[in-house]
């Protein structure tokens, strides 16, 4: 069995005389050597101990701790060769995009398989509930976002030539041919730049991230817990949260986030020039986990408020959901100009001929 163990560990290159800087850096790289990988965001922090972080912020309330509790983002993506050498020409990557709670259940799902094939489902009602929470007016009072449960309520009252509207108003997935919605909106004056998912913008963040730790960084080893190593990096804040924006800029514009990003920028400015500490798990040789106090960076939270990265590298290719009804531009239009109608429904009023 020793020699066994040792084999293993020389094949993976070992790493127990390596330098912590050695060891995350080692880490990237295999997860870099993988073809797949999945990630998840969220705090990792119960609803009490973030109330208590943030209960002097501006508007913010209990509702809003347990909510972030809850909240999980995560997202994965697959090629056929190694992550590390996908470039911008590589066009047969899968990935998906998924908000939800720590039950598993989705309040919106995304999946893509090159950059023209796309699928989608929304829960309407979470998301519903989920805006309520949001809203600084309070659950039900709000006046400038849709009534999301009224909508899925009117699906029914679609012809039956919008099923695919339908469906997804009921929360089941529909596909999309990105290359349509492209040339519909460049036929109605359009631009086909933005909003274009891409697997390999899910692979930009992981870049970025490496990116921004380069040359900036110094390491600690943290001993090992529930069986990881834990490294703690140490870095400028500025510098790496200028860095990062810096290397996210070209996401951020693609996705027609040009206005937030320059809000960041701002942001940046203000940003004190301290240290923060990150800690990184490697778990098999590989990165399983990035950890920031986000309190580190704003002297008005009081207490600890962790955000953990999850990453598992080798988790699978990204599955095609069955039974997806095909959602074509010239429907959703329809559709939206029938529900958001007070003439909804016909009527001496209704010019719609229905």
């Amino acid at each position: 069995m020793a020699v066994l163990t040792a084999g293993t560990a020389a094949c993976d290159g070992g790493d127990a005389n390596l330098t912590p800087d050695a060891k995350v850096k080692q880490a990237f790289d295999k997860l870099g050597r993988q073809k797949s990988l999945s990630a998840e965001i969220g705090f990792n922090a119960s609803a009490d101990q973030i109330f208590a972080a943030m209960k002097d912020q501006k508007d913010f309330k209990r509702e809003h701790a347990d909510m972030l509790a809850d909240l999980r983002l995560t997202y994965s993506l697959s090629y056929d060769k190694p992550i590390k050498d996908v470039d911008a020409e590589d066009e047969n990557g899968e990935g998906s995009f998924a908000l939800g709670g720590k039950d598993g259940k989705q309040m919106v799902e995304v999946r893509a398989f090159g950059v023209d094939k796309v699928y989608l489902r929304a829960d309407l009602k979470r998301i519903g509930d989920l805006a309520a929470k949001v809203d600084k007016k309070g659950p039900g009072k709000s006046s400038d976002r849709p009534d999301f449960d009224e909508l899925a309520k009117k699906a029914d009252t679609l012809p039956s030539s919008m099923d695919s509207v339908k469906g997804a108003l009921k929360g089941e997935w529909v596909a999309m041919d990105m290359k349509s919605f492209e040339a519909f909106s460049k036929a109605n004056g359009g631009s086909d730049d933005k909003g274009k998912l891409d697997p390999k913008d899910q692979k930009q963040l992981f870049d970025a991230l490496q990116k921004s730790l380069d040359g900036n960084a110094t390491y600690k080893d943290a001993g090992k817990k529930n069986g990881a190593d834990h490294v703690k990096v140490t870095v400028p804040a500025k510098k790496f949260a200028e860095d990062l924006n810096k290397s996210l800029k070209p996401l951020q514009d693609k996705l027609g986030s040009k206005g937030k990003s320059d809000k960041v920028d701002g942001d940046l400015d203000k940003l004190k020039n301290k240290d923060v500490t990150l800690d990184v798990a490697v778990r098999d040789g590989m990165v399983s986990a990035l950890t920031v106090d986000l309190g580190q960076l704003d002297d008005e939270v009081k207490g600890e408020l962790p955000l953990t990265l999850g990453i598992k590298g080798g988790a699978g290719k990204v599955q095609a959901p069955t039974g997806a009804k095909e959602l074509k531009p010239q429907d959703l239009i329809g559709a939206g100009m029938l529900l958001f109608s007070d003439k909804m429904g016909g009527g001496k009023d209704s010019d719609m001929g229905i």
